[in-house]
């Protein structure tokens, strides 16, 4: 965690010092053919990049509001700074993918803003696995509306809707339906135990 904090910081002090990240050699004349994606598919991906970071930060939020001595809730932190890791990895393989297709030539320091937390504190854990299915909800949304988009006429890019679809999508409904679980155990058995039920759920995730 504190080895991404100064990473992060150390981007940013190095971004504000020397501008946008560009190569100063010359470009060698090669066919550009192969780069195909379309402006509105590549908008669209940059936007999933950004949703995913989004995530990643307020699933962070949840983790460190669990880990205070003054909750103390321990596995619903490590849950949610696990959540907070592959959020983060799936904007990874995304930032990957468009360097794969021939994209991030350029305006590659605006790619991801550091986005502002909107909550910080939750009441008990059902609250927070409630606003943690909502999250995933929003994020799948997201992935959707990009799949439209670039799989509809004139774009047809087959070979990312595919991989949207196999791999985001499938983890997405799965990690939903998972949550929604979670909360369903969870409201449970505070409602027939209480504050006690949360202790006890705690301690199996």
């Amino acid at each position: 965690m504190v080895k991404l904090i100064v990473s992060l910081l150390l981007l940013a002090v190095v971004a504000q010092a020397y501008g946008d990240f560009k190569c100063s050699l010359a470009v060698p004349e090669i066919t550009k053919d192969w780069v195909d994606m379309k402006d509105a598919c590549i908008k669209g991906m940059r936007h999933q990049i950004q949703e995913e970071i989004n995530a990643s930060y307020q699933y962070l939020a949840m983790g460190a509001y669990f880990s205070r001595d003054t909750v103390n809730r321990p596995g619903f932190a490590e849950h949610f700074f696990k959540a907070a890791k592959e959020e983060r990895e799936h904007g990874s393989k995304l930032v990957e993918y468009l360097s794969m297709r021939g994209q991030l030539t350029e305006g590659v320091s605006d790619l991801i803003s550091v986005p502002t937390v909107a909550k910080q504190e939750w009441t008990d854990g059902a609250a927070a696995l409630s606003d943690a299915l909502d999250l995933e909800i929003k994020v799948t949304k997201s992935i959707r509306k990009l799949i439209q988009t670039c799989e509809n006429k004139p774009y047809n890019h087959y070979h990312l809707v595919d991989y949207l679809t196999g791999v985001y999508l499938e983890e997405q409904l799965h990690g939903q339906r998972e949550l929604a679980g979670k909360l369903t155990t969870l409201k449970k058995m505070m409602d027939t135990n209480g504050e006690l039920g949360e202790f006890l759920f705690d301690k199996t995730l």
